[in-house]
């Protein structure tokens, strides 16, 4: 009898695991489409139905266990797609946003796979949160000012438990597309990154490198150095950001030149209750100079200027129909000067933008 109680003590502590233990795995998603108007300088005005304007189009699996101790493992499968034809967001690649495993605790948390930098904008461990609009709503996100949207193959990031609202991050790369050759000729990232959070401030700061070896026409280390800062008044939500970029490579005309440029960029915005809504303003400025002891020469042309600015603005209203559905529409404007308005090199650089949307979370 006393053999049984034990066998049946022994079966329902088994049985008690196991249950806590289980897996939980949520299926997720969001569906973005808006109507656009686009215009850019010399060129006709355009009407299409357009996709991830407010945010992309994605859906994913997320999930956890359990391991007891203060310990769990768990995983992020993301991919993107475009709704207006169905289309996968990057062809080859089943979750093109995000692939991750991850194991957390005391210590922190782990995690490997696929995954966005620390300033991307991009998956679940982007720190950087300089802009109401992000890299949302065309001309007036960040995407078309700052060195942003870098996701990377092969990664290990790291994340330490809060100190007093501090939490340190750092991520590496072994080849952000492939790590197959001898090492020494595989792309790698680093990223080093601090995010601090006190009442209502919120804090980062991030060193980010990209080496760029294996990279045609990319002869030189890519540094970018981010700075956020969000405060909160309750009444309104406001936001600021700096990133300095050396090296980078961010013109499709100018893939030519090696040594690639360095610029510095600002953004300054805010976001605010309105009407039962939220209304969303945003400015960037970004000026540089072409890193090219000879001149700057595109096609067979030599370019008579070095320097370069860009100014994007853009405002968006959100109403929301439901806690998981809202409408918007936004204006959006860019502009740029000195190099980028010679003949050369000019594509689309000055343009405007309109459009009316619907996003939906699941």
């Amino acid at each position: 009898m006393k053999l049984a109680k034990t066998a049946l003590v022994l079966a329902l502590a088994s049985a008690g695991t196991m249950a806590a233990a289980e897996s939980q795995v949520t299926l997720y998603g969001t569906i973005d489409g808006a109507v656009v108007v686009n215009k850019a300088k010399g060129g006709d005005a355009t009407v299409s139905l357009d996709d991830g304007i407010a945010g992309g189009s994605v859906w994913g699996l997320e999930g956890s266990e359990d391991l007891g101790n203060g310990y769990s493992v768990g995983f992020l499968l993301e991919n993107g797609f475009t709704m207006d034809n169905g289309a996968a967001g990057e062809d080859g690649k089943a979750f093109s946003k995000q692939a991750t495993l991850s194991l957390s605790g005391n210590f922190g948390e782990l995690a490997f796979g696929r995954m966005g930098g620390l300033a991307s904008y991009e998956g679940s461990y982007s720190i950087w949160d300089a802009s109401p609009l992000g890299t949302d709503y065309l001309q007036g996100g960040l995407g078309n000012t700052f060195v942003t949207g870098q996701i990377n193959n092969n990664s290990i990031v790291y994340v330490s438990p809060e100190f007093g609202g501090l939490k340190i991050h750092a991520q590496y790369s072994n080849g952000v597309e492939e790590d197959t050759q001898k090492w020494s000729r595989n792309s790698h990232y680093y990223g080093l990154g601090a995010t601090y959070e006190i009442g209502n401030l919120s804090l980062a700061g991030i060193v980010e490198r990209f080496d760029n070896k294996g990279a045609e026409n990319k002869d030189k280390a890519t540094m970018v150095y981010s700075l956020s800062a969000a405060y909160d008044f309750e009444v309104a939500k406001a936001f600021f950001g700096y990133q300095y970029a050396s090296r980078f490579h961010g013109f499709d005309q100018l893939e030519d030149v090696t040594k690639g440029m360095n610029q510095n960029a600002f953004t300054l915005g805010a976001e605010v209750p309105a009407a039962g809504g939220t209304f969303k303003v945003a400015a960037n400025y970004g000026f540089g100079k072409v890193k090219s002891a000879d001149g700057v020469v595109v096609g067979d042309e030599k370019l008579s200027n070095d320097k370069f600015n860009r100014v994007t603005v853009g405002a968006a209203y959100e109403y929301p129909l439901s806690k998981r559905t809202f409408v918007y529409g936004w204006g959006a404007y860019a502009t740029a000067g000195k190099m980028l308005k010679e003949k050369a090199v000019e594509e689309n650089f000055k343009s405007w933008s309109l459009g009316l949307g619907l996003h939906h979370a699941f």
